[in-house]
């Protein structure tokens, strides 16, 4: 039972994340309810509050090139400031129905306070950049090398969370970018909720029963969620962030088309200006979400040109105002990355080089993918199928929602393809790497289209015939059941392969130099390995390479790093056929060994770790 309850109380250092991200998560609100109207979807404050914090941070760190530290210093006073005037103009800052969903996700977010970084693309982008961000106060340039870092061409607004909550805990916070990412979903269930009492017809739910609306809108995003994978949403992954600006995005474009069709120009005004916002935070998230935020432009222009009762001159007189932050901080990032960086983010091949002849194999992939996710595929075939139907005829809200929705899927999948043939290598067009993380961006949207239609249909045809006042309870149970059902997989970080592997890089910390020049022998491993303790190791030792079970030369990449002089240093991982003889010795399972060169061809015994058993 100790062992059990580890998972949820590992270590009071769990306060200080919680801490430091709840006062991050006050700043963004406070900031974003500053700059809002009244109108606003109240719900998105802390999306719009990112939104300017990163466009400053961007435009400030490309151009002026001041510290990050004072420039969150300056954030600081101005989030107190926005906060103190939203208390006295609203009676609160985040509204009471997110707190009331906090206190049902505290089992949940008890667990998830406790984890650390496991995952590959943390150790190689989404957890080290951010410490070089926080040990250089600055941008990557070429005076101000990310050396371990993989993709420091990638927008940086997702890094500004960690960065942010780090910066105010006084050390890098592995678990920021999760915690953030649960409030997010949170944040999007009160979207959710406000979508079903527009639906249903019901505007005092938001007022009513509140734990019994608090609880639908976690639920929505935390149990009924097709694209909520643990792995991703649970980490330091942009992810999440990107499908929920990406649901925030449509939804609000929705919302600017809806206030034109009533002729209320102020709040279409008002969800315009928000809208602004939240595309310049999702064009600055990942490099792939440029795409995501021109399919919502363009699918809200096709609505406002499809349906007569638009006015459209009224909406393309909105479209600078909804487009221009973006376009700028898009701008500013390329001139960054053009003048500066060199060759690290992901880019499209001459047109020879395509895989033209690839894509019926790469379309069959894809079909087998979405196949697989049965309840995700099923909200897309509903969507797409209700969308075309909507295009066609344009006649109500749920008309014009779903065919937004349907043409951002549409779209976004196009590019995918057009991504396998054009940008990525053909090992991973092959299997559409990466495929399903990239349709989790389209989650949040799917939910919105199916919490808002399902709200219709029974308005329709179930409200009068069947009491929900007998199952208002159920929510709440699953809500508060379902992290200690599945702790073990929410605890994913606990993985022993994945703890084994940083104990080591921690070890390693007080057994080499900077001096030294390090190679990591894993030939039966996925590189995992090596990823963790370059992480671990950064710049405390110099990185000569690996060989791993995807290095079909393996042996020879050995037996050639061996004749570099300046490799003194050796981590045996795992062994395979011809390995014990080049390094002179054989090593027995079961343990991570550590040689120190002594001569030329001659390696000494320095120590070793133990393994854990893996089952």
């Amino acid at each position: 039972m100790s062992t059990y309850m580890q998972y949820f109380f590992e270590h009071s250092g769990q306060v200080l994340p919680m801490v430091a991200v709840a006062i991050l998560w006050f700043g963004f609100t406070a900031i974003g309810s500053a700059v809002s109207g009244a109108g606003r979807v109240r719900a998105l404050d802390p999306l719009v509050g990112w939104a300017w914090i990163g466009f400053v941070f961007t435009t400030v760190g490309v151009f002026l090139a001041t510290p990050f530290t004072y420039l969150a210093m300056v954030t600081a006073v101005i989030a107190a400031g926005a906060g103190v005037w939203v208390w006295r103009r609203d009676g609160e800052v985040v509204p009471s129905m997110f707190l009331r969903m906090l206190v049902l996700t505290i089992p949940f977010l008890l667990l998830v306070s406790a984890m650390r970084a496991s995952q590959w693309d943390e150790f190689s982008d989404w957890m080290i950049i951010p410490r070089y961000m926080l040990e250089t106060d600055a941008f990557p340039s070429k005076d101000n090398p990310y050396p371990n870092a993989v993709f420091t061409g990638y927008p940086y607004s997702w890094h500004f969370v960690t960065y942010l909550a780090s910066r105010i805990a006084g050390g890098l916070l592995e678990n920021a970018g999760a915690l953030v990412n649960v409030l997010l979903l949170l944040m999007f269930g009160l979207v959710i909720i406000q979508l079903i009492a527009r639906g249903a017809e019901r505007p005092e739910l938001m007022k009513g029963p509140v734990w019994l609306a608090a609880s639908l809108g976690a639920a929505a995003m935390l149990l009924a969620n097709p694209t909520f994978s643990q792995k991703i949403v649970l980490t330091s992954y942009a992810e999440t962030a990107s499908a929920v600006a990406t649901g925030a995005g449509v939804v609000l474009g929705w919302l600017v088309c809806e206030a034109l069709v009533d002729d209320d120009r102020r709040a279409a005004r008002c969800y315009a200006w928000q809208i602004s916002a939240v595309l310049a935070l999702l064009i600055n998230l990942k490099q792939a979400t440029m795409v995501l935020v021109v399919l919502i432009v363009l699918a809200t222009l096709f609505m406002a040109i499809r349906d007569r009762r638009i006015p459209l001159v009224m909406f393309v007189k909105l479209l600078p105002q909804i487009v221009v932050p973006a376009a700028t901080l898009y701008l500013v990032w390329r001139y960054h990355v053009s003048s500066e960086l060199v060759a690290r983010e992901i880019s499209v091949r001459p047109f020879n080089d395509w895989y033209i002849e690839l894509i019926p194999h790469i379309l069959m992939k894809m079909g087998v993918a979405l196949a697989k996710k049965g309840y995700y595929l099923s909200l897309v075939i509903i969507t797409v199928g209700f969308g075309l139907r909507g295009f066609s005829r344009a006649m109500s809200p749920m008309d014009r929602l779903a065919a937004i929705c349907a043409m951002v899927f549409l779209g976004y999948n196009s590019f995918l393809l057009f991504a396998y043939v054009a940008a990525f290598g053909k090992f991973d067009a092959m299997r559409v790497a990466s495929f399903w993380r990239y349709n989790m961006h389209l989650g949040p949207m799917l939910i919105a289209f199916a919490a808002y239609g399902a709200a219709i249909l029974w308005r329709q045809y179930l409200a009068a015939r069947w009491n929900w006042r007998r199952v208002k309870w159920l929510p709440t149970i699953l809500l508060l059941a379902a992290p200690f059902v599945f702790t073990k997989k929410i605890r994913f970080d606990k993985a022993p392969m994945t703890v084994h592997f940083r104990t080591v890089g921690v070890a390693l910390q007080a057994l080499l130099t900077p001096a030294d020049r390090y190679f990591i022998s894993d030939p039966t491993g996925s590189g995992e390995s090596a990823v963790i303790l370059r992480y671990e190791l950064d710049r405390g030792a110099k990185f000569a390479g690996v060989v791993s079970a995807f290095d079909s030369r393996g042996l020879k990449t050995l037996e050639r790093i061996l004749l570099n002089p300046e490799l003194n240093a050796i981590i045996v991982f795992s062994m395979d056929k011809g390995f014990a003889e080049l390094l002179g010795r054989n090593f027995p399972p079961g343990s991570t060994y550590l040689l120190r060169r002594e001569g030329l061809g001659s390696w000494r015994y320095v120590t070793s770790w133990p393994q854990p058993a893996v089952k």
